[in-house]
């Protein structure tokens, strides 16, 4: 990219009228007509702010696109200046107030020539800079070579994406897409040039002077590790870091020899947008931390169900069991993104719900594709998702429990699911277990059809991991099973309705378990049957588990826990499972670590609730091991 403006306006204006051109065929195009200009007073804009002040201005509808006039260091520089052009546009806020934002609207007629504007309002003002640090440390970012303008640039005082913009994949002989950078949490910077070991530089800067050329060009460079900051200047939030700072495309001489001062347009945990602005042009960057693999199905698409549907919200959160207020959701109508913000901190499964009523529809005749993305500020140990009939909770497509790491995002999936005839579908979270002060943003929520999109979802990964039940290493049967029924002891809760009745039939016999329940339950955890060992758990240390099960009816929805017998907060899984008449169904779990520490004993926990009545189960083969090194 040359840094002379007069070709880079020569190059906007090209791009411009070859947009013109192309946008309609001969046949199709029949001139400019003035009368046909778009009106900003038709079209409604959207302004979406999420929970770290970034605003998203959207302008629906087909045929037109928008001029984002929005103000720069607290200020527009030019009366009619346009930021951007980019639609959607995520810009953030530093302070908290009221704001106004105009825009113009073009179509291929040209530009309206009046103005709209839309309003929206920031609660908080940034003063803690806690939560943009753990937004971007400890994982490894990249330039994002799927989204345009990942490298842009621009006129001084926009976003730099007005000139020129790459798209995707555009700068793949350059060896830009191999760059790792990465951030830790006191302020440590390390840039990796990849695999190819080079920067990516502009023509016009000097440095490097050995390997110029006449175009953009690469230079070999090594691995290098500084510092950064985010600081205020004004009302803008910048990156910044000392002189000599490698960053994957270095635009300007300044840019390496002085500070690097990186204006952050928009930022998440997965995506971070920033401007390099030296007052005569703006380069743009967008970098991502989100896996390089499958992105969950395409919710933007006209084959997700829940772009359409309408949906209420509910929720149960009850700190102790004890109901509180609700907790607060941002959201936007049309905008399929929610954040969820959880002041006090829960202890158990079910105690922060969150329920989506919705009128979305599937049939038996049908498989579907559904997938979600799930971001938490904090760790959270056991995330339940559970979509199911709005009218039967024991008819349901799948309960899951995952984990979050803070500020991850967990892409949640499940393809090719037999389809089940369901009027009304309920959507439901559960972060029961959260910390204080957790905010919880889930996205891009999408159920489709089995392959609507086109886009295929990675086959689940096989477990590889050696379960031997004879084997020495198998912790379950040399201290529970060889000893008999000396080798633990149980805990019962058989509840139909909710009223406890006798204990259920329990038979052991080398290490084959059956259990009888002759009355019918219909609710999760009303038919609880506790294993409790001697067996001790090791903080950090992975262990495997599996077992096998065999009912004499079919039963949804089976609990398998294996927990501390002190807190049922420190468990290694807290799964469900559909058993089928008849047929064995066979557990296995790898490599699953306590998240709270040591557990001096362990129980496993097993749930029947909603089995038919005069149910047996068999379980057999149970294994509990070190995973294997």
């Amino acid at each position: 990219m040359k840094r002379n403006r007069f070709n880079k306006l020569s190059l906007w204006g090209a791009a411009v009228a070859l947009l013109g051109l192309t946008a309609c065929s001969p046949e199709d195009f029949t001139g400019v007509d003035e009368g046909g200009l778009a009106l900003a007073s038709d079209v409604q804009v959207t302004a979406t702010v999420d929970s770290l002040n970034n605003v998203t201005f959207t302008m629906p509808g087909t045929g037109i696109y928008p001029e984002w006039i929005l103000p720069v260091d607290g200020k527009v520089v030019q009366k009619n200046q346009v930021y951007s052009t980019q639609n959607p546009l995520t810009k953030l806020y530093a302070y908290a107030g009221d704001y106004e934002v105009y825009y113009r609207v073009g179509n291929h007629n040209g530009m309206s020539q009046g103005m709209g504007k839309t309003t929206f309002h920031i609660d908080n003002t940034i003063v803690d800079m806690s939560e943009y640090v753990g937004s971007v440390a400890n994982k490894s970012w990249r330039i994002d070579n799927t989204v345009p303008a990942h490298l842009a640039c621009g006129p001084s005082g926009s976003d730099g994406t007005q000139w020129w913009a790459a798209q995707p994949n555009e700068k793949a002989a350059v060896g830009l897409y191999d760059d790792r950078l990465s951030f830790t949490e006191d302020g440590t910077y390390t840039y990796d040039p990849g695999t190819g070991g080079t920067v990516y530089v502009n023509t016009g800067c000097t440095i490097f002077a050995d390997y110029h050329q006449d175009a953009d060009f690469m230079a070999p460079v090594d691995k290098q590790s500084t510092s950064y900051s985010f600081e205020f200047e004004g009302d803008v939030l910048y990156m910044k870091f000392p002189s000599k700072t490698l960053f994957p495309y270095i635009p300007t001489d300044a840019a390496y020899n002085d500070e690097l001062k990186l204006r952050v347009e928009s930022i998440s945990p997965s995506k971070l947008v920033l401007v390099y602005d030296n007052g005569d042009i703006a380069w743009h960057y967008v970098l991502t931390s989100a896996d390089e693999g499958f992105r969950g199905f395409n919710a933007n698409s006209d084959c997700n169900l829940w772009k359409n549907c309408t949906f209420t919200h509910t929720y149960f959160y009850a700190p102790g069991w004890s109901q509180i207020e609700d907790p607060t959701i941002q959201e936007e109508p049309g905008v399929n993104n929610y954040v969820f913000t959880l002041p006090e901190a829960t202890t158990d499964q079910w105690q922060a719900q969150v329920f989506w009523h919705t009128d979305m529809t599937t049939n038996a005749a049908n498989t579907y594709d559904f997938s979600c993305k799930i971001t938490s500020t904090k760790d959270h140990g056991n995330v339940t998702v559970k979509l199911g009939d709005e009218g039967d909770d024991g008819i349901f497509y799948f309960v899951e429990n995952i984990k979050l790491k803070a500020n991850e995002e967990y892409i949640f999936y499940k393809s090719d699911m037999p389809g089940i005839d369901i009027s009304k579908l309920k959507l439901v979270l559960d972060f029961g277990g959260n910390q204080a002060d957790t905010k919880v943003t889930v996205s891009d929520v999408d159920l489709q059809e089995h392959g609507c999109d086109g886009i295929e979802a990675p086959a689940e990964e096989t477990d590889k991991t050696v379960y031997t039940y004879d084997a020495e290493s198998n912790l379950w049967k040399t201290n529970v099973d060889d000893k008999g029924t000396d080798g633990f002891s149980t805990f019962f809760y058989y509840a139909p309705g909710w009223a406890q009745i006798d204990n259920p039939t329990l038979t052991a016999d080398k290490g084959t378990y059956t259990v009888e329940l002759p009355v019918a339950t219909f609710d999760q955890w009303q038919a609880q049957m506790h294993l409790i060992t001697t067996i001790p758990g090791e903080a950090d240390t992975p262990y495997d588990f599996s077992c096998k099960l065999v009912p004499t009816k079919d039963i949804k929805g089976v609990t398998l826990k294996l927990t501390d017998t002190a807190s049922d907060d420190n468990f290694f899984f807290t799964n469900r499972y559909d058993l089928t008449a008849g047929q064995e169904t066979v557990v296995k779990i790898p490599a699953v670590v306590l998240p709270k520490g040591a557990a001096a004993a362990l129980k496993l926990v097993f749930d029947f609730g909603g089995c038919p009545e005069g149910e047996k189960i068999t379980i057999n083969d149970i294994i509990f091991q070190k995973t294997a090194k």
